[in-house]
């Protein structure tokens, strides 16, 4: 007999199949046949409708994640701005509590002040306001005495001091007479010694040896004097010479700072006009810049063009027309026009203008300004290059042209006819003017096609006005140049008197027939450009005709190359400017070398000059010596060979004046003692009178200080009533001011409680939307799981399917146990489990309640899938086919259908 071997499925299959188990009413235990088959067909129908059930659950439960997501973080957001508010408004709170608490102690010290006012205003009555004033009144008399008392006591102080002063001066004078006489006793205590020597003879070979060497001596000194004397000049004019150097070096260091001074100046203008150079076209080039299509002309052409227009309106006498100089002159204009002409290229068209469609009379109304302005930069810069007055563009102006413009169209005017001076009469009363001051009309320079198509660019409308003005500049001769000389405004036949205004008209004109030898059919236009000037004089109607000048934002090429232009020149000059201020600094630098060489030099020769003159005077005084040497010696030499009379006579004399001295001696140093004596007795009187000042001034200090407090208490007692009013009203104003304190504490409390309960709400919710959230993303977990589990039992189901079919014939000699009714059964029979055989029981019918649980579970179960062996293997194999089946559905099986019977077949 053939036995099976059972492979149970994983422990986490097992888990899953759990929830998957379906119910068995009946054990089957034969081999799985065809109905068992379609039986878990269809088991694994219902498996698939309740995935997808459980896909829109998990849709559903995705969606509520994400809502209570979203409202977890809507009330994490208002939790957070109402902490914010519970904060503040709790800071609020402590404000308004300090705020109150600083009422409070106000309103504390306004009722202490209060209460005092009240106690002095009490006391204030007629009689202490009487002592009072009393008071005061005797504490000023006696500080006006006291005050006497102290001016009294400076003025015995300064008299003591001046005594002082005396005595010391005494002092000093009686100390040098003193030493005086003590230097005479000296001497001629000196002068008896050596009479009394000479008397001796102990020094009369000595004095003539003495004498000897002191000639000798002043000999020398003598000589040194010649020497310092000779040295003395020389160096005398060599510090005469550096001196000279010196203010040589010093007036061309002086010239050189000048010129670097000055130099350093022209650097700095020539910079400051470099920036100014430069911001200016800087700023020229900010702006947007015109055309670069532009009409020059030469000075040649400007002279003649002058020269036609002063001669224009005069008589043929005076070289008008018809004179044989106007003629000339036409004739040179004529000549210089050409060669203008030829000079200036044909219009270059300007992509960004081409890039602008104009379609219609309304879009051509639109860039009407554009033109104007472009107009008016070829005019004024003819103009400018004349030198003569420009044109402005204004809203009246710009509007009076083109109101001439489409009053030319209205009218179908041709050129051929010349101007329309109705018209333009007409016109111009309507626009506020007498007439119409000036106007040059060019006709045939920009055409539509043959069927009339407004098909242009704003590039053909400026092609128009500068081909237009070209040619009445340089090609103008049929009219005698009057249209070049009005562009120029050189007509000195016009007034132009305060201001010019120009606006520009175009025109349409349908010709009929062919238009100067071009077909032309109904529809085909030529534009009539005109350019009207108006002067101010014509100006009637202010109201009718705004003269307001509207600012051009654009700069002319012209202007820009003649800022280029200025900016090289002005940098040039700074070149120049600084290559001479280098010049400058350099000869500044070899001048101040040259200087201090010179001032070394000076130093050293006065520093040389110093010493000769030393040495000059040294040798002058060492001849003095000498002299005074040699008088003495001979003196010394002379007294040593008198006769011994002589010489007893000289010391009798000596000492006589030795006693004298000593006479002066007592005299002077008594004197000295009594001057001594009457200055200490001076500096006692004043330490006195220092004291006394010192004490009356403390007495008047007092003095002061209680007449303030008298007048102070005088002061409350007559204030009384009205300090006891204001301190009623400062209580007053202390209370208003708690009360109002604490109203607003109580409301900043109340918004701050009201805050921070409002905060402990919304984090309440915060809490309740978390654990939402958190239900939300279980229940998700929940559901995709089940979903893990139902693809699993989906792969398993398939590849039972698959051993089922491969096992059909092979259901002989095989033990089964059958799971449930969807007939999946694995065999069972002598199954070996670690070594030991399992023989499995035959079951038992499934009680009430058995079914009755079988059935619940079948609800959720999604399929159960084993893998089954029809053909058991032989149990002398070695090795056999498996069966995988699900472990929680074996528990299953074997717990609600007991052991299942063990059936062969032979």
């Amino acid at each position: 007999m053939k036995k099976t071997q059972i492979t149970l499925m994983s422990t986490a299959l097992i888990a899953a199949g759990a929830t998957a188990i379906g119910t068995a009413t009946t054990a089957q235990a034969d081999t799985t046949d065809q109905a068992s088959n379609n039986a878990t067909t269809g088991q694994v129908q219902i498996a698939k409708t309740s995935q997808a059930e459980l896909d829109g659950n998990i849709k559903n439960a995705q969606a509520t994640v994400k809502d209570a997501k979203d409202k977890a973080g809507q009330a994490q957001a208002a939790a957070d701005t109402a902490k914010t508010a519970a904060s503040q408004s709790a800071n609020q709170a402590a404000t308004a509590q300090t705020t109150a608490t600083k009422a409070q102690t106000a309103l504390s010290t306004a009722k202490t002040n209060e209460a005092n006012a009240q106690q002095v205003a009490d006391s204030a009555t007629d009689d202490a306001i009487s002592q009072a004033q009393d008071a005061v009144t005797n504490q000023q008399d006696q500080n006006q005495q006291l005050t006497q008392t102290v001016d009294t006591a400076k003025t015995d102080v300064a008299k003591a001091g001046d005594r002082v002063t005396s005595a010391q001066s005494t002092v000093d004078q009686t100390n040098t007479d003193a030493t005086q006489a003590n230097q005479k006793v000296a001497d001629a205590q000196a002068k008896v010694d050596h009479a009394q020597d000479v008397v001796d003879g102990k020094d009369a070979a000595a004095a003539q040896q003495n004498l000897a060497k002191v000639q000798q001596d002043l000999s020398q000194a003598q000589t040194n004097v010649n020497q310092a004397t000779d040295a003395t000049k020389q160096t005398s004019q060599a510090v005469s010479d550096a001196q000279t150097k010196v203010a040589t070096a010093q007036t061309n260091l002086d010239t050189a700072n000048q010129a670097q001074n000055a130099a350093q100046k022209n650097v700095d203008t020539a910079q400051q006009a470099q920036s100014n150079a430069q911001q200016a076209l800087d700023n020229a080039q900010s702006q947007g810049q015109e055309n670069s299509n532009q009409i020059h002309v030469d000075n040649g052409y400007i002279n003649v063009l002058k020269s036609l227009s002063a001669v224009r309106f005069k008589s043929a006498a005076n070289g008008g027309p018809s004179s044989e100089n106007y003629q000339h002159t036409l004739e040179l204009v004529a000549t210089s026009a050409e060669a203008n002409a030829n000079a200036n290229p044909d219009y270059v068209s300007i992509p960004e203008y081409q890039a602008i469609k104009i379609t219609s009379r309304e879009d051509l109304k639109k860039h009407m300004h554009e033109l104007n302005v472009y107009a008016q930069q070829l005019i004024n810069s003819l103009r400018n290059q004349f030198k003569t007055p420009t044109v402005e563009i204004s809203a009246g102006s710009e509007k009076f042209g083109q109101d001439i413009g489409d009053a030319y169209t209205n009218n179908n005017w041709d050129l051929n006819n010349g101007h329309d001076y109705k018209t333009n009469k007409n016109v111009a009363i309507q626009n506020g003017l007498s007439q119409l001051s000036n106007q040059d009309i060019g006709q045939g320079y920009l055409n539509s096609d043959d069927n009339g198509t407004w098909s242009f660019t704003l590039d053909d409308f400026m092609k128009d006005i500068y081909d237009n003005i070209k040619i009445m500049m340089f090609n103008d001769g049929d009219h005698e140049w009057g249209h070049a000389i009005s562009f120029a405004g050189v007509d000195n036949g016009l007034d132009v008197g305060e201001g010019e205004w120009f606006g520009l008209g175009l025109g349409e004109f349908n010709p009929d027939g062919d238009y100067y030898g071009i077909p032309n059919t109904d529809d085909m236009f030529t534009f009539t450009t005109l350019f009207n000037i108006t002067n101010k004089y014509e100006i009637q109607d202010a109201s009718k005709f705004d003269t307001i000048p509207i600012e051009s934002n654009t700069v002319s090429a012209d202007q820009i190359k003649q800022l280029e232009n200025d900016l090289a020149s002005k940098k040039s000059a700074t070149d120049t400017a600084k290559t001479a201020l280098a010049t400058a600094t350099s000869n500044v630098t070899k001048a101040q070398q040259s200087l201090n060489t010179a001032n070394t030099n000076l130093a050293t020769a006065k520093q040389q000059q110093a010493s000769a003159k030393t040495a000059l005077t040294n040798a002058q005084a060492a001849v003095k010596a000498a002299t005074a040497a040699v008088a003495t010696a001979q003196k010394a030499v002379d007294e040593n060979s008198a006769s011994d009379a002589t010489k007893q006579q000289a010391l009798s004399d000596a000492k006589a004046a030795l006693s004298a001295a000593q006479a002066v001696q007592a005299q002077k140093q008594s004197a000295l003692n009594a001057a001594k004596a009457k200055l200490a007795t001076a500096q006692q009187a004043l330490d006195q009178a220092k004291a006394e000042l010192a004490s009356a001034e403390a007495a008047l200090k007092a003095g002061k200080a209680d007449l303030a407090n008298k007048v102070a208490h005088l002061d409350t007692l007559t204030h009384a009533d009205s300090n006891l009013a204001a301190a009623k009203q400062a209580v007053a104003d202390a209370q208003t001011a708690y009360d109002q304190a604490v109203q607003a504490l109580n409301a900043a409390q109340t918004t701050a409680d009201s805050d921070a309960a409002t905060y402990q709400q919304l984090q309440q919710a915060v809490t309740t939307a978390k654990q939402a959230l958190a239900v939300a993303k279980a229940k998700l977990n929940q559901l995709l799981q089940t979903k893990a589990l139902n693809d699993a039992i989906d792969s398993a189901n398939r590849e039972t399917a698959k051993s089922d079919a491969a096992q059909d014939d092979q259901v002989n000699n095989t033990e089964q146990v059958v799971a449930n009714e969807n007939q999946v059964a694995s065999k069972l029979a002598n199954t070996t489990a670690n070594g030991n055989t399992v023989t499995l029981k035959p079951h038992h019918a499934l009680t009430a309640e058995q079914a009755t649980t079988l059935q619940r579970r079948k609800a959720a179960m999604a399929a159960a899938t084993t893998k089954s062996t029809n053909t058991l293997p032989q149990t002398d194999e070695a090795t056999g086919r498996t069966a995988s089946v699900l472990g929680l559905m074996m528990i299953g099986l074997v717990g609600l259908l007991g052991v299942t019977k063990h059936r062969k077949r032979v």
